[in-house]
């Protein structure tokens, strides 16, 4: 087995990470958050204490970034240029002898230990030499220095470095490592995915990367990164195919020559390592290689290829790799790859032109799967993209002997939001629902069936009703089902879009072409939901789909809830195109996998809850991807349509609206609750009693189930008696009773 310390230099020396360009007034993140030194200067000597290495006569202090130069200006003017000189050596030495580099960056620490970019510098030049706990203690200082967090990531692989990775995944789960957004983000998905295959659990590391852009087609570093630790995490999951094409996918990205993806094909290609042999390592090159928060500072004569990411001293020629055939046939050539993984883009990376690999088929859509853990709180809950989850009276979150209360949201670390009738009702904001997000400590997504607005108008939409949301926070079926598109057509192919422009446009971007008309012989017919289907749009489908298109469906939503009570949904729509054609389409929305798969991926969470108003699409969505459920009484389920549910359509919690989530776990629990009776005669149920109101409907649902499993109850013929507050408290639930 490879040691993975070792195989963090893959591809290149350790550290090919890139120092920042000279000049370059944008150092990434590294000044993030800074904190002013404290006041007053650090004492110089003139230069004289603190030899260090020999400085070279052709180095100058000028040679150095201007905004790092302005961080030694707490030292005095003589000190500061030999600090300067130290730290322009660290970056010409980096790549080529790090332990020079690293006795340059010690240098310069003895003169300047309060400024944070010489102890960042020290820490990074550390990291490159495999100096793990002389990196990690660098960084540390250097972030209490700047307030920077974009260090943590480089802080948890040292960790992995020092045989401790444990305690990178704590890093990476941490609530600081939550806050991380943008590559920083995706530079602590790659740490997490390899401690995650350190630790012997190499599915968690692919559900954990499944949250990034892996839409092959990109190139430059960055991509060239993502795509090989990817690819080393199915390979380490003895997929062995599935990782030969993405080892392909980061040899046509890496222009830079950053990884040795190519070196792995050939070693594939040669069954030189068979599945079950160690990992290649699930850095490619380094976790951080050219990431913002491994730069060191930068020399003027450096030139930067991207934004962020910085390039090495010495530029390498760009090449363009040969593939080696994947096992799978090799598609038609295209412009562009196509990936089965849901993922949010992030802001594109700039790079040098780009040059077009051979397409490779993709690989089926990756399902997060279940790996068992013997910690409660880590246990990944995604058991498969097709079953039941467990509705228990124990919850799988709920450890051994646990006592006292616990608000249910406190048992998850991700809440996957519906929307309409569960946070909002067309343009109005459900009662309790803003002040209830407001107060989550944990992040929450908002995931929606409805298919007729692209994400930022949802996310606008949700402001303008005082919700605090953003566009990455929402995850649509019209995402869902373009890329169920892409997985199944070849890139430029052509499909007929029932739908809204917003619709349209998110085919386009999986690299799909758009045609309104069935003359333009599609391949496929994508159906969502918008006001403007008619007759003439639906005839355009039937037209192309007994032709012999694929169809999918966005939603199968009968209806859509307003504030004038429900409308005619996408469903409806569906059904009239499943009449007239005879067919049946693949669904991207709840209740089918895709979407809440691509929610999951998108919150990277171990323990997510699904809230919902429909027994039918949320909570029966939540049973396709093995997760727990909480209905809200706000929306299209009532309370006698709980009761009839079948096994699939069953939630775990019974809340009366968004409030609910911070309601006692246990009282919210569909299971026996304290002071209330309940009794099934045939198919009539009976409750009474004074216990608290929350558990009523929860203790009404767990009776009845048993008396419908055990056969001594019929479910189309339920009838509810009610005595007292139950009583009442069912009658304003809009509940019919009897006696």
């Amino acid at each position: 087995m490879r040691d993975q310390r070792e195989s963090r230099g893959q591809g290149g020396p350790r550290g090919q990470r890139g120092t920042r360009s000279q000049g370059d007034s944008n150092r990434g993140d590294s000044s993030r958050g800074r904190r002013p030194d404290r006041p007053g200067r650090e004492r110089g000597d003139g230069g004289r204490r603190q030899q260090g290495p020999p400085l070279p006569d052709d180095v100058n202090a000028s040679d150095l970034d201007p905004e790092v130069r302005r961080d030694l200006l707490t030292l005095d003017k003589a000190n500061a240029e030999i600090v300067a000189k130290h730290l322009v050596m660290v970056s010409r030495l980096l790549l080529e002898e790090p332990a020079l580099a690293l006795e340059h960056a010690r240098a310069a620490r003895g003169r300047a230990s309060r400024v944070g970019v010489v102890r960042e510098t020290t820490g990074i030049a550390a990291y490159n030499a495999g100096e793990w706990q002389e990196s990690a203690t660098e960084l540390r200082a250097a972030r209490r220095i700047t307030g920077n967090n974009a260090l943590l990531p480089l802080i948890a692989d040292c960790e992995r470095g020092l045989g401790r990775p444990e305690r990178a995944v704590e890093i990476a789960r941490g609530d600081e490592g939550r806050t991380l957004t943008g590559e920083d983000a995706t530079e602590m998905r790659i740490v997490e995915a390899g401690a995650r295959i350190d630790l012997g659990e190499p599915e968690k590391a692919v559900v954990t990367l499944q949250a990034e852009n892996l839409k092959p087609g990109q190139v430059g570093t960055a991509p060239a990164r993502l795509y090989y630790a990817y690819a080393s995490a199915l390979y380490a999951s003895g997929r062995r195919d599935d990782a030969i094409t993405w080892f392909m996918n980061a040899a046509a990205a890496d222009i830079d020559d950053v990884t040795d993806a190519e070196f792995r094909l050939t070693e594939l290609a040669n069954d030189d390592a068979p599945v079950g042999d160690a990992e290649p390592g699930v850095d490619g090159v380094d976790v951080l290689s050219d990431s913002a928060v491994s730069e060191v500072p930068p020399t003027a004569e450096q030139a930067t290829p991207e934004p962020v990411t910085a390039k090495p001293t010495s530029t390498e020629s760009i090449v363009t790799p040969e593939p080696v055939a994947a096992p799978e046939p090799v598609a038609e050539p295209e412009p562009e790859l196509v990936t089965p993984e849901p993922v949010a883009a992030p802001e594109p990376v700039s790079a040098p032109e780009p040059v077009t690999p051979e397409p490779v088929t993709a690989p089926e859509p990756v399902a997060p799967e279940s790996v068992a853990s013997p910690e409660p709180a880590d246990t990944d809950t995604i058991d498969n993209l097709e079953g039941t989850a467990d509705l228990s009276a124990t919850s799988s979150y709920v450890a051994e002997g646990s006592t006292g209360s616990q608000a249910l949201v406190d048992r998850y670390d991700a809440l996957l939001l519906d929307l309409d009738g569960t946070v909002f009702a067309g343009h109005q904001a459900l009662p309790n629902a803003v002040d209830t997000l407001d107060r989550l400590d944990i992040p929450r997504f908002f995931v929606t069936n409805n298919a007729s607005r692209r994400p930022a108008d949802v996310a606008a939409h949700l402001r303008d009703l005082g919700f605090d949301a953003t566009d990455d926070l929402v995850v649509t079926s019209a995402q869902s089902g373009a890329r169920l598109l892409s997985e199944h057509l070849p890139p430029g192919s052509r499909a007929l879009v029932i739908g809204t422009d917003g619709l349209a446009q998110e085919v386009r971007e999986v690299g799909i072409g758009v045609t309104r008309s069935a003359d333009d012989r599609p391949a496929a017919v994508i159906q969502g939901h918008s006001t403007e289907t008619g007759w003439a749009q639906l005839s355009e489908a039937a037209l192309a789909i007994r032709a012999g298109a694929l169809w999918v469906a966005t939603n199968v939503d009968a209806t859509l809830p307003s504030e004038r009570g429900l409308l005619v949904g996408n469903g409806s729509m569906v059904a009239a195109l499943r009449n007239a054609t005879g067919k049946e389409p693949l669904v991207a929305g709840k209740p089918a996998a895709p979407l809440m798969a691509d929610a999951i991926a998108r919150a990277a969470a171990n323990s997510p809850l699904v809230v919902g108003d429909r027994l039918d699409t949320d909570i029966e969505g939540a049973h396709a991807v093995g997760i727990e459920s909480a209905l809200v009484l706000t929306g299209v389920s009532t309370v006698t349509d709980l009761l009839a549910a079948p096994p699939e359509q069953r939630p775990t919690y019974v809340i009366d609206d968004l409030a609910g989530v911070f309601d006692d776990i246990d009282a919210v629990r569909v299971a026996d609750q304290p002071g209330w009776t309940v009794t099934v005669d045939a198919s009539t149920v009976t409750v009474s009693g004074s216990g608290d109101e929350i558990g009523l409907v929860p203790a009404l649902a767990a009776a009845t189930w048993a008396a419908i499993d055990a056969g001594t109850a019929d479910p189309e013929e339920l009838r509810i008696r009610a005595e007292g507050t139950a009583r009442e408290k069912l009658a304003s639930l809009g509940v019919t009773l009897v006696g």
